[in-house]
């Protein structure tokens, strides 16, 4: 017991004194972050119907895999992870295939 409670006061020291090193969110996308590295993925989306697709259209880039038909579309989103080294520092977005530097 005296271990759990020594480790549950470590962990919020931490969390106390290193913003933004830890974290979950649901908007824009689901996300969690853990010691400032920051894993998101959108959540797929289907739609059937009428206003669904008309022309049949398939396309894969490094956001995600999209797919139309006649009366179904289906968007399946890749994950992101974003890594940061610093706070000063430019955090770096890896996708499948593709890499981007962003600016702060």
């Amino acid at each position: 017991m005296k271990k759990t409670l020594i480790l549950i006061g470590l962990l919020c020291a931490v969390n106390a004194n290193a913003d933004g090193l830890f974290g979950a969110g649901l908007k824009p996308h689901p996300s969690i972050t853990l010691f400032g590295q920051k894993l998101s993925w959108p959540i797929p989306s289907l739609c059937i119907g009428a206003k669904a697709g008309v022309i049949p259209d398939v396309r894969v880039s490094p956001e995600g895999v999209n797919l139309k038909i006649p009366y179904l579309s289906l968007e399946i989103p890749f994950p992101s992870l974003t890594l940061k080294v610093g706070k000063g520092s430019p955090s770096v977005e890896v996708k499948l295939g593709a890499v981007k530097k962003q600016k702060d």
